[in-house]
This record gives structure tokens, sequence and C-alpha cells, in this order.
């Protein structure tokens, strides 16, 4: 899901702290249908690794919504990545090598749903937020690519420190903003209140939401990956108890992009491979 709320409400994560839960949610095709259209049926798992960094070390990606590009995973394709030898004097020279890496991811996810019935405009594909040090200052740079369709959008986003979520954030947007989209326009169109005047109102109101107290310039990295995990918690368990299939679940994964003294990408998995039987 993502806020469509107005501009306002874009949410931003803290550029060098990024954390999620981790259901992984796939999708594919199971037979047609009587009309010809295909039949896509979903799957999703609690064990999955959603953020990762390239062998290097110097890239680093977050995979929100389908988890595939094509067949295989996207955190596989960018975890063995190397991109020791793609490393940019200017920004604009590192986007243009990260728009090479996200023109093969593309060409990965055509080479795949070619070969089957469904149309372009239906061919699944992750959200991607991609973080790397930027090569003019001492600061991280953070980039959302939209794989969805036949091809990809890519933007920078981040440019200061907030707060960014992706996936499924009905209740953590509610938490930080202190109100709901869907139930604020609910209430607009009782009021017989047009879209823009009603907008207005949100953005020049006096009391200041969560979001708008914190003091994310000076927050130390491990109080921000702290709130990370907290803001991930709270709707993993929002989830548990509302009805429907839950979204969000599993053990929480880390990471950190840090800048000083050097930049440098440290893991805190929230899970390790062992044996089913192994309860320990």
């Amino acid at each position: 899901m993502r806020d469509e709320y107005d501009e306002s409400s874009e949410l931003r994560v803290e550029v060098d702290r990024l954390a999620r839960r981790f259901k992984v949610s796939t999708s594919g095709i199971a037979g047609i249908h009587e009309d010809g259209s295909p039949r896509w049926l979903e799957q999703t798992y609690d064990n999955a690794t959603k953020v990762v960094h390239d062998r290097d070390r110097l890239l680093m990606g977050m995979v929100a919504g389908h988890a595939n590009i094509g067949q295989g995973a996207a955190t596989d394709f960018l975890s063995t990545l190397s991109t020791k030898d793609t490393r940019a004097a200017t920004p604009e020279d590192q986007d243009k090598k990260l728009r090479g890496i996200v023109d093969s991811m593309v060409k990965v996810k055509r080479s795949y749903w070619e070969t089957t019935q469904a149309p372009p405009e239906q061919w699944p594909g992750p959200t991607v937020l991609l973080a790397a040090p930027s090569p003019a200052s001492n600061a991280p740079r953070v980039w959302c690519v939209d794989l969805q369709g036949p091809d990809s959008q890519m933007s920078e986003i981040l440019t200061e420190p907030g707060i960014r979520l992706e996936g499924s954030y009905a209740e953590v947007f509610t938490l930080l903003y202190a109100f709901n989209p869907e139930i604020m326009a609910e209430i607009r169109e009782q009021l017989g209140v047009d879209d823009a005047r009603f907008k207005d109102a949100v953005q020049s109101r006096r009391v200041l939401a969560p979001i708008e107290k914190l003091s994310l310039w000076g927050m130390p990295i491990q109080d921000a990956m702290d709130l990370a995990v907290f803001l991930a918690n709270v709707q993993v368990e929002m989830d548990r108890f509302l009805p429907g299939t839950p979204a969000c679940g599993g053990p929480i994964d880390v990471m950190v992009l840090q800048m000083a003294p050097e930049p440098g990408i440290v893991a805190h998995p929230g899970k390790a491979l062992h044996h089913p039987r192994d309860h320990r």
C-alpha cells in the first residue's frame, strides 16, 4: 500500500537507517480463466530477508511488495552484485551507474514474463529502495525504484532525515500522522468539503502530529534502529489482531548504512537458518 493522500504526507525513513518486517509475498499464474485472462495466485512466507547489501557492502537494498524479479528473488539479484568497480566520482555518474543496475533488473523481469500469457501492464514487480554513500558529501543517497509493469520508474527520495514506509503500513501511518487517510476521506465526504479545502485545513493545522515532533537530525544510530523496530513491530502486531490475512510478520532484520568515520554497511539480522526441530 502506498500513501497517496497528498504530497505533505510523503513518508520518509532516516536515510541511513532502514528496517522492515519480513513476510514475503509472491504471485504467479496458475491456469487461465474461461475469458482467457490469467488466474493469479498469491503466496506469503514469514522468513524472507527483504533488506540486503551487495557483495562489496557499498549498496543497500530493501524490497517491498512482490518479492521476485521474474522467477528469482530481487534480494538475490542485489546481494550477488559486485559494485566496487562502479563507484562514481559525481552524483550524476552515480545516478547513471545505478540506472544501469535497474535496467538489468528490468531485463531479467522481461525475460521471464514475456514467456507467459500475462499482459505487460499486469507484470508484478517489487518496489525497491536503494541506498549508497554520496560521492559528493558525507551523506547517504536513497532511491525508490518501482518495477511493476514492463519497465521501471526511479526517483531519488529522502534528501533530508525522515521516515519512509513501503508495503503495508496503514496502522503505523495513523500512529505517526495522527490520522487515517481513508477515515479522513470519509469525514470530508460526509461534511461536503471539497478536497482542496480539506487538504489545506489538514496542512495548516496548529497541532503537531507525532512525526513532526521527532528530532531526526540529531538522533543517534541506536535510537533510530530502536524506532524503526518499534514501528515495524506495531504494524505486525496490528496485522496479527485485525481481520484478514496478515501482510507483515516474521523476525525483524535491521541494516545500517553509516557514514562516519567512513561509509560502511552493518547488518543486524533478526533470523538465521536453523534446523526445523531445533527450538533452542
